[in-house]
């Protein structure tokens, strides 16, 4: 009898909104045999949904208050100061930890959050916030250089962003490396299906979303770039037809994104800014030389993003160590006076923490002030109003209790802000005047950087296979269901402590009666010898996480 085998294609970014459309018309073929063969569902993400906390969600079937991941940074314990979060911030197992646990093979391919590769059963390439090629990025570490025999022309994540695509040579440039990155990853894949054993296989396709952060807004018009989000998906599609041409009937597939995505609005919310209005936090006064510096430092690296290739610029910024710093600290994310700071922005912009006594270090706020505050900032932020339309520009503010829960809850910032349809783009730091700026409130000027695509809650999943109903819409499920139904859908136990279900909705009647659903005991929890080792060991090496997050539209 042949083993059960679970594959899981991860299409970052992916929308039902786009696709659907492609599909009627007949430009995914691949995804409309998924779809005809198998069932679909929108695919709820985390609150925020941003890939960190969501791919995190994914991979331990828990919440962010249950793994610790709220964001790409994480608060300094005792201070203010944030650090880059990876996979050794994660407090939980991840799925593929529990399948090695459990004997069963895995390999792993650019998902994100699973940087410093942890120890498994089978074969790990990191994801997007892995530094580069010439990290320690694989388990085991000789696998890097099977990987460069296979696809020498492999790609972590595409430095799409970090040009400032403000010319149409530069994204022709954009559009070709993504649709390489798809190349070398499908050839990748292909290979550690065909020569290594597994249980379960994992990739994630990161180009769509690249591409939609870059090029959402010229679907809108008539030009070149009109279509390259369609290729961009055609290109994906292709490689899935490759890739499950493979499978045998003993293979459940499953695809999924981590979030959905949509168009960005042209405005954007000075948040400290408004906390300053109202009384809530003041910034300290910065020397003008202290400042010169800082404007400098900024002009500096904006010349750099938008005039050098991204390996041109990689190599310059290894001789300007406090370059980066010097530019965020002065201009984007001026220092906080907290002697008179009740409320500052957190890890994100669209986060929001509590400057509170006996918690933080120069906390002002007494314990009984704290819900107050709290209610205050969501009455407030919740009436802003779109300064062309009158609507509503956030569309709820979220208690960190109301959306997580868990030994972590109180790692978590104490509120969340949802703009209206995630639209509307929220920056820390006093307003930049000198770019054109003049309220809290304001259009996006033309020549600094934004995204034009942004993520959505809703995203995508599907599966295939021969347990699996045909032909089948099933009712929304959450990104933290996947880890259970994959397991179930190899015979394997569910951990009681995860907070996903097993999605009985797509499984057919005969194989749920022969497979009832198993609940185990098994310790969720990561001890000291399971957090990864390593970590970022160079400056270079967080500034090159840096230089993709900003690319994608997480940082300042």
């Amino acid at each position: 009898m042949s083993r059960k085998r679970a594959f899981c294609i991860g299409l970052d970014g992916g929308t039902f909104d786009l696709m659907d459309p492609w599909v009627n018309d007949g430009f995914l073929p691949s995804i409309k045999r998924i779809m005809e063969d198998g069932v679909r569902a929108t695919l709820r993400s985390t609150i925020l949904p941003f890939s960190s906390q969501a791919w995190s969600s994914f991979m331990t079937g828990v919440n962010p208050g249950k793994h610790s991941i709220f964001g790409f940074k994480e608060k300094v314990e005792g201070g203010y100061s944030l650090r880059l979060a990876n996979n050794s911030s994660l407090k939980v197992k991840t799925l593929w930890k529990l399948l090695s646990e459990m004997g069963k093979r895995v390999v792993l391919i650019n998902i994100p959050m699973t940087y410093p590769p942890e120890e498994i059963h089978g074969i790990l390439i990191g994801g997007m916030d892995s530094p580069g090629l010439g990290s320690n990025f694989t388990f085991p570490p000789h696998i890097k250089e099977e990987l460069s025999r296979v696809a020498n022309d492999y790609v972590i994540h595409l430095h799409v962003g970090a040009g400032y695509l403000d010319s149409d040579a530069k994204r022709r440039r954009a559009v070709q490396g993504l649709l390489q990155m798809i190349e070398a990853r499908e050839r990748a894949v292909l290979h550690f299906m065909d020569h290594h054993r597994w249980d379960f296989f994992a990739v994630n396709f990161s180009a769509i979303d690249q591409v939609q952060h870059h090029f959402w807004r010229y679907m809108a018009e008539d030009n070149e770039f009109k279509e390259v989000i369609l290729r961009v998906y055609q290109r994906v599609d292709e490689a899935v037809a490759k890739i499950t041409a493979r499978f045998g009937d003993e293979t459940t597939l499953y695809v999924m994104s981590d979030h959905g995505a949509g168009p960005a609005s042209d405005f954007v919310i000075f948040i400290d800014e408004w906390l300053r209005e109202n009384g809530l936090l003041q910034f300290k006064r910065i020397h003008p030389s202290r400042f010169l510096i800082g404007a400098m430092a900024d002009f500096l690296l904006k010349l750099l993003s938008k005039k050098l290739p991204s390996n041109i610029k990689d190599s310059l910024m290894r001789f300007f160590p406090g370059l980066r710093a010097k530019s965020q600290g002065f201009i984007r994310r001026s220092p906080i006076d907290w002697s008179r700071t009740k409320a500052y922005s957190g890890e994100h912009p669209a986060t929001l923490r509590i400057n509170l006594k006996r918690r933080d270090r120069e906390g002002i706020v007494e314990a009984e002030e704290f819900e107050t505050i709290r209610q205050q900032l969501i009455k407030s932020l919740e009436a802003l109003e779109h300064p062309d339309t009158g609507d509503r520009l956030v569309e709820k503010v979220y208690r960190r209790e109301e959306i997580y829960s868990g030994e972590y809850l109180d790692s978590a910032p104490d509120l969340v802000v949802w703009t209206k349809d995630f639209s509307h783009q929220i920056k820390g730091g006093p307003i930049p005047r000198d770019r054109g700026y003049n309220g809290i409130i304001s259009r996006k000027a033309p020549k600094e950087f934004f995204v034009n695509g942004v993520h959505r809650l809703n995203g995508i999943f599907m599966a295939k296979g021969q347990n699996i109903r045909k032909n089948v819409a099933v009712q929304p499920m959450s990104i933290m269901d996947l880890y259970p139904t994959i397991l179930h859908s190899l015979g394997m136990g569910i951990p009681k402590a995860i907070d996903g279900r097993v999605v009985t909705e797509i499984f057919e009647d005969e194989f749920l009666v022969k497979n009832p659903i198993r609940y185990i005991d098994y310790d969720i929890k990561r001890d000291s010898e399971g957090v990864p080792r390593a970590t970022y060991e160079t400056g270079e090496e967080k500034r090159t996480i840096e230089q993709v997050l900003k690319g994608l539209g997480y940082m300042d």
